[in-house]
C-alpha cells in the first residue's frame, strides 16, 4: 500500500522558475505590507486609549483604520512591488 505524494504547483510560476531575486522581493514586500497593516492602527489605538482612557472610542477607530488598510492592501502591495523592482 503506497501513498501518493502531493506536489505543490503554482498557477503563475513553476517551482523551477522561481528565482532568488523574486523570493527576496516577495519577502520584503510581504514584511512591509504586514508592518503597514498593523503598526498605524495599533499606534492610533494605543494613543487614543492613553489620551481618552475610553476603550469604546479607541477600539472602533483602531479597527476601522485596520480594516480600511486591509481594503487598500492590493494597491499598497502593488506600490511596494514597484519600489523593489530592478
Amino acid at each position: 500500500m503506497t501513498r501518493a505524494q502531493t506536489k505543490l504547483t503554482y498557477a503563475n510560476h513553476a517551482l523551477d522558475t522561481l528565482t532568488p531575486d523574486f523570493m527576496v522581493k516577495s519577502a520584503w514586500v510581504s514584511t512591509a505590507v504586514a508592518l503597514i497593516l498593523t503598526l498605524p492602527p495599533l499606534g492610533l489605538f494605543i494613543a487614543l486609549l492613553q489620551t481618552t482612557e475610553n476603550l469604546l472610542v479607541a477600539v472602533p477607530v483602531g479597527f476601522g483604520l485596520h480594516f480600511m488598510l486591509i481594503g487598500l492592501s492590493g494597491k499598497i502591495s502593488s506600490a511596494l512591488s514597484t519600489l523593489f523592482e530592478d
